[in-house]
């Protein structure tokens, strides 16, 4: 089975989903078969992936969440994306309302775990990486319930994504009850910029009170770069608008970092 990732964070703006676009973009430019779940109703990984926008109406994670039991899978709504090796369950605003009538359900929880347990189809992927909303409700539950790790995106210069971060890592310590595969991948560190001082001295702050609980930070910052939000604009990963770019590189580069930590967690 492919190995699960969730990117998380309960404050928005963190970088989940840049991040999220760009570690499948990079995971498939090295022959890894990946599926994107766009599980944010904002549906901004969707944005960025699916040739044909209109396709979200028909194809969608909500349509295999809704379906009969043993009717809905998340391969038969999976979507072709530019990159050949990549493909995207796209996501719509009727996430929102599906999240309100399984609040009280197994489904707040389960949702996921329900649908791809007869999934055969999931056994054609090498990763899958789950985008979520900023958050505490049945996406990021769900998404985690499923997951094999958990990595969080943090801004250098943001303090209250920070002050926040201990109910989600509340929540990871919760959902590992229920799911013991759940490891929390690392931090890492976004929007950082090496010509800013109080950058350069957040970042060592950050380094240091997340080594203290032994929580992992990936060596890789990811630096503030125009070409990110230009790719945005684009509807591109910044790796796909220009591989030389800062954010490429440093995307490439923590692919790397999170590849080498889960072959050898996989053997463990």
């Amino acid at each position: 089975m492919p190995k699960i990732i969730t990117m998380g964070n309960q404050k928005g703006g963190v970088g989940k989903t840049t991040t999220t676009a760009n570690i499948a973009d990079a995971l498939g430019r090295c022959g890894n078969r990946v599926l994107v779940i766009d599980a944010d109703p904002q549906g901004n990984c969707t944005s960025v992936f699916l040739r044909e926008i209109h396709l979200r109406e028909r194809f969608s994670l909500v349509k295999a969440l809704e379906a009969p039991p043993g009717k809905g899978f998340f391969s038969t709504n999976a979507c072709r994306t530019h990159s050949d090796n990549v493909d995207v369950i796209p996501n719509n605003i009727r996430c929102m309302l599906w999240e309100r009538s399984v609040a009280s359900t197994p489904d707040s929880f389960l949702g996921f775990s329900r649908v791809m347990r007869k999934d055969k189809g999931l056994r054609n992927y090498d990763y899958i990486l789950i985008d979520t909303p900023p958050n505490i409700g049945a996406m990021v539950n769900n998404a985690l319930m499923v997951s094999d790790y958990a990595l969080i995106p943090i801004p250098t210069g943001d303090q209250f994504a920070l002050d926040g971060l201990a109910i989600y890592l509340n929540l990871l310590q919760n959902i590992r009850s229920q799911n013991e595969k759940l490891r929390l991948l690392g931090v890492v560190l976004t929007k950082f910029d090496s010509r800013e001082e109080i950058y350069v001295k957040n970042r060592q702050k950050i380094m240091t009170f997340f080594s203290r609980r032994g929580i992992h930070v990936f060596n890789t910052s990811i630096r503030l770069d125009t070409d990110i939000d230009k790719g945005h604009m684009k509807r591109k990963t910044v790796i796909e608008f220009n591989a030389s770019a800062a954010g490429a590189l440093d995307y490439s580069a923590l692919t790397e970092e999170i590849v080498t930590i889960v072959r050898r967690t996989y053997k463990e």
